[in-house]
Order: C-alpha cells, then structure tokens, then sequence
C-alpha cells in the first residue's frame, strides 16, 4: 500500500510548480519502491534500498532508469525531514547511486532518415516527426504543441515551459513550415485545447506522447532502423554541429540549461572535428614544416 505522504510529497511538488509529468514519473517511482519493500515510510532503511536496487537489476534496468528512481527516493525522504520535520534519516545514501558510463547520443544517418520518412503514410505523422527532425524538439514539446505556438508569418515556433520550465523560439526551415501547413488543412476544427497534433481515431482527443511512441516504434520496424523519438533530436543538433553551428546556438536550438549538455555533440560529430584538424594542422605545417 502507498503510504499517505506520497500523496503529500506530490501536491508539495505541485506547490513548487514543477510540471506534471516530473510529478507523474516521481509517483510512478515511489510506487514502484513501496510495492517492493512493502513497509510504511518511518520504516524503510538502506537496507531497503539495496533489496530494491538488486530488485531492479534482476529486471535488467539501465543504471539510468535505477538512479533516477534513486533520486525520486531520495527527494522524498528529503522533504519528510526537511519539510515535514520528521526524525527520520534519508535511507538512499551516495553509494547507492550506480556509476555510470557518458554514452555518445546516437544519431541517425542520411540513409536511415529517408528511410524512416519514406515509411511514413499520412500528411500528420510526417509534420509531427519533420518539426521533431527540424527542430530538436522533445516529444513531450511536440505533443504539447498549440495553434498559437506556431507564428506563421515569422516562421517561428514558440515551445512554451520545455524541459527545466524555460520557454524558446525556434525557427521553421521550408520543408517542416510546408509540412505543418499541409497537416493544417486536414486538422480537425474539434481538437481540444487547441492541440497541433490530434488522435485519428478520437479525433477530439490531442495526440499523447506514448502515441507519438509508438508510432516511432511502427516507422522503425518497418524500416528496419533502431531508434526513438529522441534519436530525431540527437540528429538534428549533430547536423547543425557538422554544418557549423556553434555549440552555444545548439545549447539554444535544444534549450539545455549549460553548454555542458550540448558539448556532447562535439564528441559525435567527427566532420566537424576532421573539418577543424585539417584546417588547423595547415598552419601548424606552414611555421613548422620539416
């Protein structure tokens, strides 16, 4: 059973404005952690902790997905402590965190983009995943999308409260405006709250992220290519890294808090490297050549 501070713990995240789906994985994790230690809050102790982590590893989850259960833990006992100002000491202690590799973000090549595009149907799911190619956009930003965020006459898009609650503006190239325009013609007038992105089958309905996912998950069957919505996102900021782009634009284009988080694009863009080396290693030759 899910002890009452749960609840508590959520609404006090509430209060802090965080958004709703931080709130929703926080409340799926810690229901996760109490089905498996079945004890009430002022009960749970490290050791729990560690039947839980083995508990997660025997399902073989990624050392990502086990520490960010780890840390909706930790903030939760954090916030009995701290704002609840119970006795209790925090049972997920630093060693409990997994290490971790830095995994470069995959991206996909020429020949699997127009091979996933040329596996799309419908006028919808192209402008859904050329704005997501396009744009870098989150799938989450992309299912969020409204008639309003789209400034047509500037060319511009507007994705209001991304991730870490910042707003950007980001431009439309040709193809995404001419495909969003196409997808407007057919957009059903009843679509509530003015969502972009509709569900064909409850056409009132907006389209929801696990949709979008799984329409990814149908494309990257059919054409035989491994990769999710964010894929999309990890190309488009190493296409623009490989034309040129500075790693400050990308940070912008992809609304990462630091440059710390788009510098990982520097790594997988190997033109871009080989483009700086060849340039460079010219005026190295020139003042030492031997």
């Amino acid at each position: 059973m899910l002890p009452v501070e749960v609840e508590d713990f959520c609404e006090h995240l509430r209060t802090r404005n965080y958004s709703s789906l931080t709130i929703e994985n926080y409340h799926l994790d810690l229901r996760l952690f109490f089905a498996t230690t079945l004890k009430a809050a002022n009960q749970v102790t490290w050791r729990d902790v560690d039947c839980f982590i083995e508990h997660q590893h025997r399902q073989g989850l990624a050392a990502t997905t086990i520490n960010r259960r780890l840390y909706a833990i930790k903030h939760f006992f954090d916030f009995l402590v701290i704002e609840q100002e119970t006795s209790l000491a925090n049972p997920v202690k630093p060693s409990h965190h997994l290490r971790q590799g830095q995994p470069l973000p995959k991206k996909l090549s020429v020949q699997q983009v127009k091979g996933l595009f040329a596996q799309i149907k419908n006028r919808q799911d192209r402008a859904l995943f050329l704005l997501m190619l396009r744009c870098g956009l989150r799938v989450s930003e992309a299912a969020h999308l409204k008639l309003q965020d789209i400034d047509w006459e500037q060319q511009t898009l507007l994705v209001e409260q991304g991730k870490g609650r910042k707003d950007r503006r980001l431009y439309l190239s040709a193809d995404a405006l001419a495909s969003l325009q196409e997808c407007l013609a057919i957009r059903p007038a009843e679509v509530a709250g003015d969502y972009f992105f509709w569900n064909q089958k409850r056409r009132r309905s907006p389209l929801s992220i696990k949709a979008i996912q799984k329409k990814m998950e149908r494309l990257t069957k059919a054409a035989g290519v491994k990769a999710s919505c964010h894929s999309l996102r990890h190309t488009f900021a190493s296409n623009l890294l490989e034309e040129g782009a500075e790693v400050i634009s990308i940070r912008d284009f992809l609304g990462h808090e630091s440059v710390a988080a788009s510098e990982r694009y520097a790594k997988l863009s190997n033109r871009k490297i080989k483009q700086e080396y060849l340039q460079t290693i010219k005026k190295v030759i020139s003042k030492t050549r031997v």
